[in-house]
This record gives C-alpha cells, structure tokens and sequence, in this order.
C-alpha cells in the first residue's frame, strides 16, 4: 500500500529461512519502505 509517499512490502517464501530474509535485508535501507518477511508453511522460522 502506498500513502503519501510510504510503502509496506511483505516478502514471503515457503519457509522464510532465505530467499525473504534476503529481500528484507535488500529493501531495508531504503527510504519510505517499510518491510518485512513471512514464510506461508508450518515449519516457518517465526521471529
């Protein structure tokens, strides 16, 4: 969603133990994005 400049981005993957947390890292710095990583099976890496 994008409002007034500022977007939220959710990378998801199967476990969420690479291919998200890499994409998070990625975007992390730059500005006006906030965002974060899931894993959509039971066996996910939760925070």
């Amino acid at each position: 969603m994008l409002l007034s400049g500022f977007m939220k981005l959710l990378f998801v993957c199967g476990k969420n133990r690479l291919r998200s947390p890499t994409a998070e890292k990625v975007f992390a710095d730059y500005g006006g994005i906030e965002v974060d990583s899931a894993g959509i099976g039971q066996e996910a890496d939760t925070p």
